[in-house]
């Protein structure tokens, strides 16, 4: 079994975990959280690195231009990126799908 879990930690998605729980580290540093919500942004970093990596890359490039050429540098980058910001995309998200279960509903009011 650990070796299963080395293999997996080796290959890119476990690379892109790594990366985004790093990336989480960073911002529970930079951000001076407490240890709970610190290990929230961790977890949310790996989680977010994990299925939405493929997607950061993609819509930086626009914003940021090509800045990696190694497909495997760029796995990484995305991963450490949504790591940094993967609390506020998932916040993003809710906040995007509340709205618009509001409006289908017709209940303009915040609080649910």
């Amino acid at each position: 079994m650990l070796e299963t879990l080395a293999l997996w930690i080796a290959g890119a998605k476990g690379q892109a975990v790594i990366a985004g729980a790093l990336g989480g580290v960073v911002r529970w540093l930079s951000v001076r959280e407490g240890w709970r919500q610190g290990l929230v942004s961790v977890v949310v970093g790996a989680i977010c690195a994990l299925y939405l990596g493929p997607l950061a890359v993609p819509a930086l490039e626009p914003i940021i231009g090509t800045i990696v050429v190694d497909p495997a540098s760029q796995a990484g980058f995305s991963g450490f990126v949504l790591g940094l910001g993967g609390v506020g995309v998932v916040g993003f998200v809710l906040d995007f799908w509340r709205a618009k279960r509001r409006k289908g509903s017709g209940n303009d009011d915040e609080g649910e």
